[in-house]
């Protein structure tokens, strides 16, 4: 078997503030294939956008760190680097070329003084050897691509002259803009609405297709990860809380965080006199104080004092790529969810 696009093994954030030191991302470990779509779920705090920065080298220094772990990128010219150790000339040459990224909210990502095709084309001659005027002709092609109206048009436009989902197609022109062999999207559909959002994912999905790219999605949806995602990682105080085949995560849930993630999705057909939907209670903890054992035990409904509150739980394997950390697994999994 060829080497994976993308190995984080044991991957350490941290920050250091007034309450001291705390782990914002404190072991995760995956891997992403070349066509593959990851998606990695959570509450906000959970640790998923700090693991997008630190795949990305952006993670501000001060107060944040890299304290420990590998992030094993493979190159297009066969080379296998450690970005978790990359100089910032070569994190510089890579961002963009061969890794880019799809940020939340667009309006905060792009600069409101440059037009988006000076953006796009700045973009494409930092790391390619072309002239303004073929750049220029790439940034038009790349429009034309993404199904943007009137491209023509639309590349002397300011953001603030185009719509949510024009602007955030506008972002992913930037940032495919170079056939990038790795694309991390960070909620890139959040702020839009329900009709615009099932564009976006299918424009994701068909453009991984046509370049063969890995994909990192990062979301809190539960039912935007059932549409796109080839496996799911669920996160929760920085760290992991269940991995696995798409499939096996939804119909063999085993920690009861998850649970809680799935039963919070509406359903078509759902009871209309059934009342709000159930919602996990409580919020994710401060990581200055992090509870002892589990740290999802404030908030669960299985939990006993024992082994729950004595120990950080193992991440154990369920079988068939599936991964659980929670002490009291297989004991739920004969429970009714």
């Amino acid at each position: 078997m060829s080497a994976p696009l993308l190995q984080v093994r044991d991957l350490r954030v941290d920050f250091t503030g007034e309450a001291g030191t705390v782990s914002a991302v404190a072991g995760v470990s995956f891997t992403v294939d070349r066509g593959e779509t990851l998606v990695i779920v959570g509450e906000s705090g959970s640790g998923k956008s700090v693991t997008s920065l630190a795949l990305m080298g952006l993670v501000p220094q001060p107060p944040g760190r890299i304290a420990g772990g590998e992030i094993l990128f493979r190159a297009r010219d066969g080379r296998t680097l450690d970005l978790a150790r990359a100089d910032a000339r070569t994190m510089q040459q890579l961002r963009g070329a061969e890794i880019a990224m799809i940020f939340q909210e667009p309006m905060s990502a792009l600069n409101p003084v440059y037009t988006i095709g000076e953006q796009i084309v700045e973009t494409v001659r930092l790391h390619e050897p072309l002239g303004r005027r073929a750049a220029r002709a790439r940034a038009l092609e790349m429009l034309e691509w993404l199904g943007v109206p009137d491209p023509q048009r639309r590349i002397d436009a300011y953001p603030h002259e185009l719509s949510g989902g024009l602007r955030q197609r506008a972002m992913i022109a930037m940032a495919l803009s170079c056939r990038p062999s790795l694309l991390i999207a960070d909620e890139p559909t959040t702020a839009l609405d329900v009709t615009v959002q099932a564009q976006i994912l299918d424009l994701i999905r068909r453009l991984q297709a046509e370049l063969s790219m890995g994909v990192i999605f990062i979301t809190h949806n539960l039912g935007v990860a059932a549409e796109i995602a080839d496996r799911i990682l669920v996160m929760y105080a920085g760290q992991m809380v269940e991995a696995g085949p798409t499939r096996t995560i939804f119909r063999q849930t085993r920690m009861p965080y998850t649970q809680g993630l799935l039963n919070s999705v509406p359903r078509l057909g759902m009871d209309r006199d059934a009342g709000p939907l159930p919602a996990i209670p409580g919020n994710v903890p401060n990581l200055a104080a992090r509870p002892a054992g589990c740290a999802f035990h404030p908030r669960c409904r299985h939990v006993r004092p024992q082994p729950c509150l004595d120990r950080v739980p193992d991440l154990e394997d369920c079988g068939d790529d599936h991964l659980v950390r929670c002490a009291r697994w297989r004991e739920i999994a004969g429970e009714p969810a």
